[in-house]
């Protein structure tokens, strides 16, 4: 999977261990209900344009790494006012979306793999990423 900078073209990648995990749980469907005074229902309903939340999270404990100076780059990335595009890199899914950073959620969360502050810029660290696409 790539995550790139739209602005500065500049891109990293990160490892297909990553699970889209509110892929099928957003709807794009919006409904309200409520009844007229004489009990007629008022249903109305529109598509959402944009919004959708990506979030990436590792499938299990031994996928989703990312070194530390990637987790640092994509850190720095997140407080940046700027558009990223984020792209599946999968046999069956090479789909792309423009996404802002999700700072609602916690744009990005990170934790060492092995358990201790990591001592180098390679160290692995597992990552959780909060987008909302555009």
């Amino acid at each position: 999977m790539k995550i790139k900078r739209i602005s500065t073209a500049e891109a990293v990648s990160i490892e297909d261990g990553f699970f889209w995990s509110d892929e099928f749980s957003w709807k794009a469907k919006e409904q309200s209900l409520e009844y007229a005074m004489d009990g007629t229902p008022n249903i109305q309903e529109g598509t959402k344009l944009s919004g959708r939340p990506i979030t990436l999270q590792p499938a299990d404990s031994g996928m989703g790494w990312a070194s530390l100076a990637v987790v640092r780059k994509l850190q720095a990335w997140s407080v940046l006012n700027e558009q990223f595009q984020i792209q599946f890199e999968w046999a069956h899914d090479t789909r792309k979306f423009n996404v802002v950073f999700n700072h609602v959620d916690g744009a990005l969360e990170a934790t060492p793999v092995k358990g201790i502050p990591p001592v180098s810029l390679d160290d692995p660290m597992n990552l959780t990423l909060r987008f909302w696409s555009e």
